[in-house]
């Protein structure tokens, strides 16, 4: 289902106490615009340094000022807010104005949201409350009073029980989203004090492993943790867009799944004929269809790109490949390659990589497909980290030496 909750729990009115102090420079003035006595907007951005653990103000007799960390928390909650917006403006049918979203907002709570994250990630109302451990009266509540406060219907009924509709879920994504900033916030404050910082990155079947490995011994300085979780991109692109990835590594697609994820080339990395390497094809100087036609094949499963590609090739000379394996698994591949005369398909930088010990790329005939980029994808509004900008760049150096060695 949908992305990761952050263990942050924020509250939104310390994140509205924080934002108007640091818009007006004073304790006084945003009190009187948030109708809050003085104490109590001092409490609630008290509050909120601890749980940061940072301070956000420098006050003085003059008014009160951003630190450093303060100012790097108040981009944050600028995109927070901006996040929000747009869940309140897209989810409502009618042409709603920016006052009345700002009013929306403003009745918003962490409850609120959690509730409907909740539901979203789980499916439905009875999984959602026991992941929060909370009653579903509880639950049902804290969701009732969102749908109120937006105006609009937010659930629906389905086989599995109630869960969000399309508004519903479109609203939690952006939510999500926006919690994520909060989180990366805090993140980019605890590097700044020499605390870990943190990057998820999603990592394709056919991507470069050395590449990401040797990006990540680049990163060894850096104080953070990198977290990689491999699947496949209809899996991984999900979880990107929810805010649950960072940036995914491999193959990129044309057209993007998502409108808005951004695509980012580092090399061509074409398909490739591949065998074990004493395969008896690896005698001849030049190869024709004819010469690999009769060769058993280890087939890509329906639905992946190469599959498409080798369907295609063959489709052209009238022909169907011929294979009793189909399977994605690129460890079973070399295997079944290592004991067979038997062919498969798979990308060149997986092949002169990672697969160098026990395959081989059968040069002597070339697929004909689209060019095929790996690169990086990831939210065209993503604002990395100090920490996962490095990383950004560590991947994109590593990316250049191997496409600088390939076309050496």
């Amino acid at each position: 289902m949908g992305g990761h909750l952050t263990t942050f729990h924020i509250s939104f009115r310390r994140i509205r106490a924080f934002t108007e102090v640091a818009r007006v420079q004073s304790l006084s003035s945003a009190a009187h615009a948030l109708r809050l006595s003085q104490p109590a907007l001092s409490q609630s951005i008290s509050h909120l340094e601890q749980q940061l653990d940072i301070k956000l103000f420098d006050r003085q007799s003059e008014g009160s000022f951003l630190t450093s960390a303060g100012l790097i928390f108040q981009r944050r909650t600028e995109r927070f807010f901006a996040q929000i917006a747009e869940a309140v403006s897209h989810s409502r049918a009618d042409k709603i104005e920016s006052a009345d979203v700002a009013a929306v907002i403003n009745k918003l709570s962490y409850a609120h949201i959690r509730s409907i994250l909740a539901i979203w990630r789980c499916g439905h109302f009875r999984a959602a409350a026991l992941h929060l451990s909370i009653s579903q009266a509880s639950l049902q509540r804290a969701a009732r009073q969102l749908e109120l406060v937006m105006g609009v219907p937010l659930y629906r009924r389905s086989a599995s029980g109630l869960g969000v509709n399309e508004r519903g879920e479109f609203f939690a994504r952006r939510c999500a989203l926006a919690l994520a900033e909060i989180e990366a916030g805090r993140q980019e404050i605890n590097a700044a004090q020499h605390q870990n910082a943190h990057i998820r990155i999603g990592i394709l079947p056919l991507a470069p492993r050395m590449i990401l490995a040797q990006a990540m011994h680049m990163s060894h300085e850096l104080n953070g943790m990198v977290e990689i979780i491999d699947g496949s991109y209809e899996q991984l692109a999900v979880l990107l867009n929810d805010g649950a990835l960072d940036v995914l590594v491999g193959a990129l697609r044309s057209p993007s799944s998502y409108d808005d994820l951004t695509q980012e080339p580092l090399f061509e990395d074409p398909y490739v004929i591949v065998s074990r390497p004493d395969h008896p094809l690896f005698h001849q100087s030049v190869l024709a269809m004819s010469d690999i036609a009769d060769y058993q094949w280890i087939l890509p499963p329906q639905g992946l790109p190469r599959r498409f590609v080798l369907d295609d090739w063959f489709k052209l000379h009238a022909l169907m490949p011929q294979g009793i394996f189909e399977t994605s698994c690129l460890l079973t591949i070399a295997a079944l390659l290592s004991k067979s005369d038997d062919l498969s398909i798979l990308s060149r930088s997986y092949v002169e990589l990672d697969g160098a010990s026990h395959l081989r790329a059968l040069d002597q005939i070339s697929i004909p497909h689209k060019p095929r980029l790996v690169g990086l994808t990831y939210r065209h509004n993503w604002l990395p980290t100090p920490f996962q900008a490095d990383v950004m760049a560590h991947l994109r150096a590593s990316a250049s030496v191997f496409d600088r060695h390939k076309a050496a």
